[in-house]
């Protein structure tokens, strides 16, 4: 807060946004939450002794603590006069009432799934990934993390570049869902390296050997949409800083290999070779290309460049035993089904923007304006 002498104080005043150390501080956390997910899946993998008290689980949910102290914190800086403590407590900033949200789901499933493993014992396979505690604790971490986002798009509406950490919690956002998703991961999938045989189809034969082959072209389609659809969220309002798609990525690629004790780092050389032609190629379009062919763009090079440079690194390293029309065309109908997905996506949020527009404007400037995803400041107004 600055005074009318220009005096910096120690406190924001009540209903202020967030500040850029509480952005940070929350995408850092997110950052965390998101790496002991991973070495919890790591634990899983290599059939390390499990239990609810490890250390895997204590970095999980110490996180969680910490995330949720910070966002207590951020309502308590802002504490109103003659507001109660509680009430001040379950206010966060603008752009932070679902990231609380979040956090009160993540810590309501940790207590459930520590009740489920008394109960049905410890989960195996993908089973640990579809059971209901595991998939509410994946629900609210997207949600936690979403603070940041939402945050800068709140403070910063007319803002032309995005900064650190809203990237960082997209990431974040992006990294868990292709986690709860790691049974159809394209960067550890080893379909390609499975011979499709030629059997009549209808039998026994031809579903066995094509099975493997179709699983494989989901994991290409659904990881795809787990890279292109954040970029797109993000691309559609402002531009993304050199570098930031290739972190990205590579980010994501490493967190999947690392959950198979890193077993095939050449993967991750090879998306980020990707990921810097990408960010190469968007600097040289520069100015030049509008934000919607931008973001479509962006949702057909990042499956084409991506998976084009995997398959070239599991042909050098091992050999592909898919057919040429397999191959390319697996990459092609991701890079086409991501484009679709984006291109209705921005249709749906253009008429959204359009029917919400005199919403907005009569909204814009009120400081003390909230709504459930940004905050619980006008609770703060109205008293």
């Amino acid at each position: 807060m600055t005074t009318a002498k220009g005096e910096r104080t120690m406190h924001p005043e009540p209903g202020a946004d967030s500040t850029n150390i509480e952005d940070i501080s929350m995408a850092a956390v997110s950052v965390w939450i998101v790496v002991a997910v991973h070495l919890d899946g790591r634990a899983h993998w290599l059939e390390l002794p499990d239990s609810f008290f490890t250390w895997w689980h204590a970095l999980l949910y110490g996180g969680l603590g910490l995330s949720i102290a910070l966002l207590v914190m951020m309502g308590i800086r802002r504490h109103a006069p003659r507001e109660s403590w509680v009430s001040a407590a379950a206010a966060p900033p603008r752009g932070y009432g679902w990231a609380l949200i979040g956090a009160l789901i993540f810590g309501a499933a940790g207590i459930g799934d520590m009740l489920w493993h008394s109960i049905f014992g410890i989960e195996t396979g993908i089973d640990a990934l579809l059971s209901p505690t595991h998939l509410l604790l994946f629900g609210g971490a997207a949600l936690l993390f979403s603070g940041p986002v939402l945050a800068a798009r709140a403070k910063t509406p007319d803002a032309t570049t995005w900064k650190a950490p809203p990237m960082l919690a997209a990431a974040s956002i992006a990294a868990m869902a292709g986690f709860a998703l790691s049974y159809l991961s394209a960067f550890t999938t080893d379909a390609p390296l499975r011979t499709v045989e030629n059997f009549p189809e209808g039998t026994a034969e031809h579903a066995a050997t094509e099975t493997p082959a179709v699983a494989g072209l989901a994991s290409y389609l659904i990881t795809s949409l787990v890279l292109v659809v954040p970029l797109a969220y993000l691309l559609r309002s402002r531009r993304l800083p050199f570098g930031a798609i290739t972190v990205f990525v590579t980010a994501l690629a490493l967190l999947a290999v690392m959950v198979q004790d890193f077993t095939d780092l050449s993967v991750v050389l090879a998306v980020l070779v990707a990921g810097l032609i990408i960010d190469v190629v968007l600097a040289v379009a520069g100015r030049s290309v509008s934000s919607h062919l931008r973001t479509l763009g962006i949702a057909f090079t990042v499956p084409l460049a991506i998976w084009s440079a995997q398959l070239v690194e599991l042909q050098l390293s091992e050999r592909i035993r898919w057919s040429p029309e397999l191959a390319v065309g697996a990459v092609l109908v991701s890079a086409m089904v991501s484009t679709g997905v984006v291109l209705v996506l921005a249709y749906t949020g253009d008429a959204g923007y359009r029917t919400n527009a005199s919403y907005r404007n009569g909204h814009r400037n009120r400081r003390n304006h909230t709504d459930p995803i940004h905050g619980s400041d006008a609770v703060r107004s109205s008293r």
